[in-house]
């Protein structure tokens, strides 16, 4: 009986591990079943529409002449292709140590046994590239938006490759999606070709240091880096295909297939979830770091840490704060006596102290350097800080690393906006009003994740309903402002303050068949109050055309506050005058209040003060992709 009893476990046992050896064995699929499969497509970065078509453009990439359009055909030829003898290939041509994701995949999960035995072959220059990396993780870095250059206000997106073998971070390699521009290519140029195609793009690698230095020590731009809870197998899958991409074309578009759309799509080949929709009309950068925030990975958090790198000039900000009255004052003495170490503040420091002040000094000259180019009295005072430096004790000042008072990205408020409104003017007539913004943010926005005072709209766009019919109030194309700079310690100088604006609107806010097409810019002058309020002055001109033909000159003095973390106020005061005989001088008077209610929606109260007095009350909603 007992001899039965084992008997019957030892069988129970042999039943449960067979099956469960089936449950988890890999179903091998048919070529004409595996050719749907969502995973083979996103290998050939098809779009993701009814009609395959793939975002690359090298021919080199697909081994069937229909094989960027038809699924079935070129997987039929990638599978033949891996059969054929490494004789006739260079090591790196055979399609095996070309396409090493594709090989893997296939083989795991399609049918190969009508082909015959598949003999691998050994991709010597493939597996020596992956030992010198030797990446054991994969983060996404997100460069905060740079208003000097149209392509990087929105910030940028790359990958960072972590390396087992390098002691610093710096030497690791990054990953870029970028388009390729000519050398000296035209702004206008550059724009257009931007936003309606006709440049190619592609992965490219670098070393990571050469992206920090770019971004946080020229560019003065701070970084965040999402560093991504991936399996050892799908970093090496990832990896795989990075090969595959690495060098090949693709269509390059500003405002959608761009950098955010495309390191995207390579990190949705192991994912389960969309970082972002397919139907994206357009893709920032900060919409996909919510993307990593927000998705799921094997059930959890697809993020295992976030980690600012703050760029040169907010380590100056945090070496500021550190130092004492007595530092600060010594060095505000040495900069405003050009460097002169005989002086007596200097003199009175201890030999620490001196230490710590020069270290300050120069960190203020390094961002200095790059925000005005190397001038020559720049050179002048970095070389007489060395000197200085060479007579105090050896050691580095070790500074305390503050946290960060800057929101990461992924908490930032959504770009597009749905408005819906209702506008009284002289207290006699009511209109409803109804609005959508593209993107991004205006100068009453949340300041999270975004330079404060400042605007970055693109295809803003207002209606107006009047009797039962809609007409246009105004569609700003662009309208970008800078009104703060931060100043840099020890230099408490006035900022600068521009605005550039294009579009249509009425030209009278009591006339809705008055449009005009028009285009304006503005420089002045800002002062910082406190930490939430501003003062600014510009001087401006105006160019229009429509109802009115005419070229206007403007003045406008304006102040905007924080009343705490959810309202602000924004005053303005504009005089305009136009070269015109039967132009008049043309005052105007705005006040707004925006309330935010939530990271999606906000109410903004209007009263305005033109040809005639009109006040409104808007409810925004803010979404994306």
């Amino acid at each position: 009986m007992n001899k039965l009893c084992q008997h019957f476990i030892f069988l129970f046992f042999v039943i449960f591990y067979t099956s469960s050896l089936s449950v988890y064995a890999v179903e091998k699929q048919s070529i004409e079943s595996f050719s749907q499969n969502k995973l083979w497509h996103n290998l050939l970065h098809y779009k993701q529409k009814k009609t395959n078509q793939s975002y690359v453009t090298s021919n080199s990439f697909f081994l069937d002449k229909n094989g960027s359009q038809d699924p079935y055909a070129e997987l039929l030829a990638t599978i033949t292709a891996f059969y054929h003898s490494n004789e006739n290939y260079s090591e790196r041509k055979h399609p095996q140590c070309r396409f090493p994701a594709r090989f893997s995949l296939i083989t795991k999960n399609v049918e190969l046994k009508r082909f015959g035995e598949l003999k691998s072959v050994e991709c010597v220059e493939y597996n020596k590239w992956r030992n010198q990396l030797n990446v054991k993780s994969i983060s996404v870095v997100f460069a905060s938006g740079y208003m000097s250059n149209p392509a990087s206000m929105y910030g940028h997106l790359f990958l960072k490759l972590n390396s087992a073998e390098h002691s610093t971070d710096l030497l690791n390699t990054s990953i870029n999606y970028g388009a390729i521009v000519p050398k000296d290519e035209n702004p206008i140029i550059y724009v257009l070709r931007g936003i309606f195609g006709g440049y190619d793009a592609g992965f490219s690698d670098q070393d990571f240091y050469r992206h920090h230095h770019n971004y946080g020590d020229i560019e003065l731009r701070d970084m965040w880096e999402y560093k991504l809870a991936l399996s050892f197998s799908e970093v090496d899958f990832l990896m795989a295909h990075l090969w595959e991409i690495l060098g090949v074309n693709f269509d390059y578009f500003f405002v959608d297939e761009n950098c955010a759309f495309h390191i995207a799509k390579f990190l949705e080949i192991i994912l389960k979830d969309s970082l972002i929709a397919d139907d994206s009309l357009w893709v920032l950068p900060g919409s996909v770091a919510k993307g990593l925030a927000e998705v799921n990975h094997n059930q959890k958090s697809l993020l295992s840490e976030i980690v600012f790198i703050p760029s040169r000039e907010t380590k100056l900000q945090q070496v500021y704060t550190q130092l004492s009255p007595t530092e600060v004052n010594a060095a505000q003495n040495l900069i405003d006596n050009d460097f002169d170490f005989s002086d007596t503040e200097y003199h009175k420091l201890s030999p620490s102290e001196r230490k710590t002040v020069i270290e300050a000094l120069f960190e203020y000259n390094n961002v200095i350097k790059h925000k005005n180019d190397l001038t020559l009295s720049v050179r002048k005072n970095l070389k007489l800080l060395m000197n200085e430096r060479i007579n105090l004790p050896v050691g580095r000042t070790k500074w305390a690393k503050n946290e960060p008072n800057k929101a990461a990205p992924h908490f930032s408020t959504a770009p597009s906006k749905f408005s819906l409104g209702f506008t009284n003017i002289e207290h006699e007539k009511n209109y409803l009003t109804a609005g959508f913004r593209m993107t991004y943010f205006d100068d009453l926005s949340s300041n999270i994740a975004r330079a404060p005072f400042s605007n970055l709209e693109m295809i803003d766009i207002t209606l107006i309903a009047i009797d039962e019919q809609l007409d246009i109030l105004n569609i700003d194309l662009i309208h970008i402002n800078s009104l703060y700079q931060a100043p840099l310690p020890w230099n408490e100088n006035l900022s600068s303050a521009w605005s550039v604006r294009a579009g249509y609107e009425q030209l009278y806010n009591n006339c809705f068949d008055c449009g005009i097409y028009f285009a304006e810019g503005s420089l002045g002058r800002s002062f910082r109050i406190n930490t939430d309020s501003l003062v600014y002055s510009l001087v401006g001109g105006k160019i229009y055309a429509g109802k009115q033909d005419d070229i206007s000159l403007s003045l406008k003095l304006g102040y905007i506050t924080s009343i705490n973390k959810s309202i602000k106020i924004k005053l303005e005061l504009k005089e305009s005058i136009g070269f015109e005989r039967d132009s008049n001088n043309k005052f105007k008077y705005l006040s707004e209040v925006n309330y935010q209610l939530s990271p999606d929606w906000e109410v903004r109260f209007v009263a305005e003060k033109e040809e005639s007095f009109l006040i409104s009350v808007k409810i925004n909603y803010f979404w994306g992709f």
